[in-house]
């Protein structure tokens, strides 16, 4: 057994990097600022880069994820892997340079260009954003450099797949047996029968599984998505009815172009998002094996090879595959439970009403008039206490720590700036999410605060009720470090503020026949308690079921951020080879399916990309 990996969590704050001073003179002439950007780096000198330089590299030069910080380092490495990576010329790729900005009036220049690198006899054709900064001593300085690997030169692009059907969108309800790989019984199988011998297996048909298959279609690879629901979209179906997406419809597209039409809602429920998913795989003709459960995957280090058992209605079945993607639903497959609230504790005292976790609640029609209690405070809390006071119950929230909360037209707004109609998701994910995290989270405190300062009255309306506001919380804290924690408010605390959803902020002792006691001895009667409580963030649990502890144990810790600002153990090499664990929120899940497939795809072609480490 090899080494087990462990990458060290870092906190934002400790993590180098900053944005720049100064704005773009309004005079600038854009397209001959673009061609001396190409000409400073193709003829690099230390001068050239600003003192706080950043360099972000997703595959091209690194083969994997990497940004590297200050002028000398970003020269020195930039330097040495162009000579490596037989780097060609940076050239502008011809599109109109943008302005980038912060809420404060900070601005840079940004200008696409496109290069190749050659390793091994591959050829990648790659792209990236170099930004540039108008110091005070009037000359233009690169401050942002953001490469990329677009595709490998003739083994296609994993951006563009042709649909096998005429399915329009999303528009379709039909169900998963009616499409899957074109047969009749939803069973995936190869033109000459085999069931083996697969370039990669994909294990979990939500939005990463999906994009992934969809990527190594796109790149000709030999595939196959399992996924343990009976109907790809279960994964949303199948949670609450009153869930809907916080975010907007265009920012959750599968690959290809936009999922859904314009007539579908802003916020999109889950319904709509789970008949999206089933659509978008009858249009790509997605190669897929619904209602089958992944038992067991065992490597054999001699073959390289993965050997995949699972069980569907069928029977038993063994694939065999180079690589392996557990997509499974990252850090959110087992709950966690207060200890008042295991099954033991809710047997021993019977409780006269119902405790649920909120990954099983479904409704709460069946309480109407009652009291309810929602233990979490979160995007889901808030959900379930609304839907509750929808359904007339009487709802109180049990709010443990100080809670981010971020009003959605805000998020809505800076979205909408990339993820729109005219815009292919594509193209938007690389304008907006190459960004170095650590800058990206910069910008968007900026303004999130700023927005915070101007518009005291909504956050001092939920405190005057008791609800305790981290009122300057960092949402990149929240998404790549606790894993949530946070309310994007689409609703909820206009309930909270008008004192149609309590809050209690006690520490709960126990529970009892008819509700909750508190540690000051005080009561709560309830006759439904969902708990809100979040889940096991510890992936090499639930990988474990799959691949067994050994090799589970040798994979990277995943979640929270390096030391360079990237998510670890994320869509990389982890620990162990020919593995890899895909997850995150809808746009990560879409845009690094294309890094994971690239990363197959070199393998499969004999010229696997060597990681860069220093």
């Amino acid at each position: 057994m090899g080494k087990p990996q462990r990458t060290a969590a870092v906190k934002f704050d400790d993590i180098p990097g900053k944005l720049p001073d100064g704005k773009v003179p309004e005079d600038t002439n854009r397209t001959t600022i673009a061609q001396s950007a190409a000409d400073k780096l193709n003829d690099l000198q230390s001068d050239c880069l600003h003192e706080d330089a950043i360099w972000r590299d997703l595959l091209s030069f690194t083969g994997t994820y990497r940004t590297f910080y200050s002028r000398k380092t970003v020269f020195a490495t930039l330097q040495r892997l162009s000579k490596e990576k037989r780097r060609s010329q940076f050239k502008p790729k011809g599109s109109e340079p943008r302005i980038g900005s912060t809420v404060d009036g900070t601005s840079w220049l940004d200008i696409d260009v496109t290069y190749s690198t050659d390793e091994n006899g591959i050829v990648g054709e790659c792209e990236g954003t170099v930004s540039v900064v108008y110091g005070a001593d009037g000359e233009w300085r690169i401050w942002m450099l953001r490469t990329w690997l677009e595709s490998f030169e003739g083994h296609g692009h994993p951006d563009l797949l042709e649909p096998v059907s005429a399915v329009s969108n999303g528009a379709s309800d039909k169900s998963a047996s009616t499409y899957t790989n074109g047969t009749s019984n939803g069973r995936a199988t190869d033109e000459d029968g085999s069931t083996t011998d697969y370039d990669a297996i994909v294990v979990g048909g939500g939005q990463a599984g999906l994009s992934t298959a969809g990527r190594l279609k796109a790149l000709g690879l030999k595939y196959l998505l399992l996924e343990r629901r009976p109907e790809i979209g279960d994964v949303w179906k199948t949670r609450y009815e009153s869930l809907r997406w916080h975010t907007s419809k265009h920012y959750g597209s599968l690959p290809f172009g936009h999922t859904y039409p314009e007539e579908d809602d802003y916020l999109l429920p889950a319904k709509r998002i789970a008949a999206g998913h089933r659509a978008w795989a009858e249009k790509y003709g997605i190669n897929l094996q619904t209602s089958t459960a992944v038992d067991s995957a065992s490597w054999d280090e001699s073959k390289k090879i993965w050997t995949v058992s699972a069980s569907s209605p069928e029977g038993k079945q063994t694939f065999t595959t180079r690589h392996l993607v557990l997509s499974i639903g990252t850090g959110h497959l087992t709950p966690v439970l207060p200890d008042w609230a295991t099954p033991e504790k809710v047997a021993a005292t019977a409780f006269h009403g119902t405790v649920v976790h909120g990954s099983n609640y479904k409704t709460c029609a069946p309480w109407t008039g009652k009291h309810g209690i929602v233990v979490g405070t979160a995007n889901t809390g808030h959900d379930v206490a609304e839907d509750m006071a929808n359904a007339h119950m009487t709802p109180t929230m049990i709010q443990r720590g100080a809670t981010f909360v971020f009003p959605a037209e805000w998020l809505h707004r800076a979205e909408d700036l990339h993820y729109h109609p005219a815009l292919d998701p594509a193209r938007a994910d690389r304008e907006s999410f190459t960004y170095p995290n650590k800058i990206m989270r910069e910008i968007i405190n900026r303004a999130v605060w700023t927005g915070v300062k101007h518009n005291p009255d909504r956050f001092d309306a939920l405190e005057r009720v008791g609800f305790r506001v981290d009122r300057y919380g960092d949402i990149y804290d929240n998404l790549y470090v606790r894993f949530g924690g946070h309310y994007v408010d689409i609703g909820g605390s206009a309930w909270i503020a008008k004192g149609e959803i309590k809050v209690n902020t006690k520490s709960v002792r126990s529970l009892t026949e008819k509700g909750l006691v508190f540690e000051d001895g005080s009561e709560l009667p309830a006759d439904l308690i969902v708990l809100c409580t979040d889940f096991d963030h510890d992936f090499r649990h639930d990988a474990a079921k799959i691949v067994g502890h050994d090799i589970a144990d040798q994979m990277d810790d995943f979640w929270n951020v390096d030391a360079e600002g990237e998510v670890r153990g994320h869509a990389k090499f982890a620990g162990h080879p020919n593995l890899y664990y895909h997850g995150g929120d809808i746009r990560m899940g879409r845009f690094f399916s294309r890094f994971v497939a690239l990363q197959i795809q070199a393998d499969v072609l004999g010229k696997p990309l060597r990681r860069y480490t220093d």
